[in-house]
């Protein structure tokens, strides 16, 4: 007893005193509401309960603001399903603080998004954090979809809140990553379709794939489309590997990638700020796709060339690892190959239109896209694989 007061009362004290948690909880809701702008998602919550409310222990919220959700315009033709998915992929699986990221550096993070439908990839799927050299921290998703944090870590129960400028978008498939935000790779999955290869590459998880930008195709149109196919199956299959996220910064120095190509690997090699693979330059890296990521590269590579590797003194492009054949050696004037494999979309024929890929944050920089002469895909019925995410929150918005 102290100062003549009972053991009881001492004990309550002490309980209140030793517990910070019970005196300073505070919940997701009330976080939100301490802010301004943000009644959207604070809408979107109390309508997915299932959701929201049995978050784990440890975790960080990413919470778009309203003006945010007005940027997405058109969003009343998104289902439940997909709105439901894009705020699990807003719920990173744990607690990141913005200072503890290192300026130039990202972190790969799992989101609470999981299930084959929207995400085929082990643990969840990502979100990049990036902090820029001013300090800020931009997330970035698919689609190369950026936000930028404006309020940094917001304490709640469960972890922490950053409030950022941009919903972000559930990564999708390849194909539908590259009609609608990188164009430059449509000649690879032209050929992935010509090859009746695209089956495989959607059904599979945890796939890297160095993806030749449309300009290695079209340098290479000649000797390319006269392959049989059961050759350019070969050639497409060295592009991928099997069952790894190969990021960017796992991409060390003499080490090698074994590729769906069975029994040949892919080579990398680091020189300064450069990345190849064999002898071609990633040019964009870490685009997010449904089933994983995606590195742009500048060449076709060659199984039967496994051994090429960049001459790293050149401040040219590196040597094609195939011989041009004809007309097509002038690479841009020609069409390009394969388009017209494409399946079509809505509106058919469809030309994918000429447009510069936007970066997905830790690439090795922006590639020039070059769609010129591209033909009209071929009408198959078939409609395209992507849903945009700009439509996300319909229902949820009429309800408000």
């Amino acid at each position: 007893m102290v100062l003549g007061l009972p053991t009881a009362l001492l004990a309550v004290l002490s309980t209140i005193i030793l517990s910070p948690v019970a005196v300073h909880a505070v919940d997701l809701e009330t976080v939100l509401a301490g802010q301004a702008n943000l009644t959207t998602f604070r809408g979107l919550i109390k309508n997915h309960t299932d959701i929201f409310a049995n978050l784990p222990k440890g975790v960080t919220v990413a919470v778009p603001n309203d003006n945010a959700f007005r940027k997405l315009g058109n969003w009343e033709a998104y289902n439940e399903s997909t709105v439901a998915a894009t705020l699990k992929y807003h719920i990173l699986t744990e607690t990141i603080d913005m200072p503890s990221i290192e300026k130039g550096d990202s972190v790969w993070a799992s989101t609470t998004l999981t299930g084959e439908k929207f995400s085929n990839v082990t643990g969840g799927q990502r979100l990049i954090l990036t902090k820029q050299p001013g300090g800020e921290v931009v997330f970035t998703s698919g689609f190369a979809t950026r936000g930028t944090v404006l309020v940094e870590d917001l304490p709640f129960d469960n972890g922490l809140v950053q409030v950022i400028d941009s919903v972000m978008r559930v990564p999708e498939t390849l194909e539908s990553t590259a009609r609608s935000a990188y164009t430059d790779l449509t000649a690879f999955v032209g050929a992935l379709y010509a090859t009746d290869l695209m089956s495989e590459v959607v059904k599979h998880k945890d796939l890297t794939i160095f993806a030749p930008r449309n300009t290695a195709f079209q340098q290479l149109a000649g000797a390319l489309e006269n392959m049989d196919k059961e050759k350019l199956k070969r050639v497409l299959h060295y592009h991928i590997v099997p069952g790894q996220l190969a990021h960017v910064w796992e991409l060390k120095n003499a080490s090698a990638l074994g590729t769906a190509e069975k029994g040949k690997k892919v080579s990398v090699t680091r020189h300064t700020n450069f990345i190849y693979i064999n002898s071609a330059e990633i040019i964009q890296a870490d685009i997010l796709v449904a089933n994983g990521l995606v590195h742009m590269i500048d060449n076709v590579l060659n199984p039967d060339l496994a051994g090429a590797r960049p001459d790293v003194t050149l401040t040219t492009a590196q040597a094609p690892v195939f011989t041009p054949v004809g007309a097509t050696a002038t690479g841009t004037t020609v069409p390009t190959p394969f388009a017209s494999d494409l399946p079509c979309t809505a509106s058919c024929p469809v030309a994918p239109p000429a447009a510069k890929p936007t970066g997905s944050g830790g690439g090795a920089g922006d590639a020039p896209s070059s769609n010129a002469g591209v033909a009209p895909a071929r009408c198959t019925g078939l409609a395209g694989a992507g849903v945009g995410i700009g439509l996300i929150v319909g229902a949820i918005m009429v309800a408000l």
